[in-house]
């Protein structure tokens, strides 16, 4: 894995704005014995199935999808037992945070996540850092140092998920935020981790800031996790101005903390 230079100097400098997906959680499941679903298990667990309408010929692959699935379940079981299925099936209950979350908090003072969990915030705790937590489209603080940020644009376990589409429409950015994303992103190297390119939340949150962009994007780049990137999929997104290359985040943590240290 060749760590790109930008995001590098970016790190260094602290002009690197980081987005937090759900392998970091998975990965930390996987090192504590627990199942790692990726987000297409998940939505398909939670009961997602392919619209009968799909041929298979000449459309572009469907994507499962955990907002369609999890709308279901609500309808179904209600918010209790969507949240309890999504626990039993992704939560970290007695799952260690691990040396990619430690290296997050301990380097960056505004992260943006798309995770349900709360391992994060144990990290910073054992790190001694204190992060101001927002919600997606709450108002975002200006982070520093001594006041790290930590935004949760899906929600989470303890404050409440923001998971269907309902839930997005309900807790949309105003326009004073997303002129805060906005500057956020002109001002900064934009690196996703613990994302893949075929699951619906890197699809959502690619759009979200696209959306609050008011145009494409400036390059960014995706740290792609576990496995090959189909043809497909590698130039649907290079198209759009992502440089993507193959790392999980804890792969991904170490090598950026190594190009980081002192000569």
């Amino acid at each position: 894995m060749n760590l790109p230079v930008e995001v590098i100097e970016a790190a260094a400098e602290g002009r690197c704005l980081l987005f937090v997906g759900s392998r970091f959680a998975a990965e930390a499941r996987a090192l504590a014995g627990l199942p790692a679903l990726d987000g297409r298990s998940l939505a398909r667990a939670l009961g997602w199935r392919r619209p009968t309408r799909f041929t298979g010929r000449n459309e572009a692959p469907v994507t499962p999808s955990v907002s369609a699935a999890a709308a279901q379940m609500l309808e179904e079981v209600g918010s209790a037992g969507l949240n309890a299925a999504l626990m039993g099936l992704v939560g970290t209950d007695g799952v260690s945070p691990t040396s990619a979350h430690a290296f997050v908090v301990q380097h960056f003072d505004m992260v943006f996540t798309t995770a349900f969990d709360g391992l994060l915030e144990q990290a910073a705790e054992s790190a001694g850092r204190k992060f101001t937590v927002v919600g997606r489209g709450e108002t975002i603080p200006d982070a520093s140092k001594d006041h790290p940020v930590l935004v949760r644009l899906r929600g989470s376990f303890e404050e409440g998920l923001v998971i269907t589409a309902a839930d997005r429409e309900k807790s949309r950015w105003a326009d004073d935020e997303r002129s805060r994303v906005r500057a956020l992103i002109r001002g900064s190297v934009v690196l996703f981790v613990g994302y893949r390119p075929d699951e619906e939340e890197f699809e959502q949150v690619f759009e979200e800031l696209r959306h609050a962009y008011r145009t494409d994007l400036p390059r960014c780049h995706l740290a792609v996790a576990q496995g090959r990137i189909d043809d497909y999929q590698w130039q649907r997104w290079v198209w759009r101005g992502l440089l993507l290359f193959t790392a999980d985040p804890i792969e991904c943590m170490a090598a950026l903390e190594t190009e980081m240290k002192p000569c």
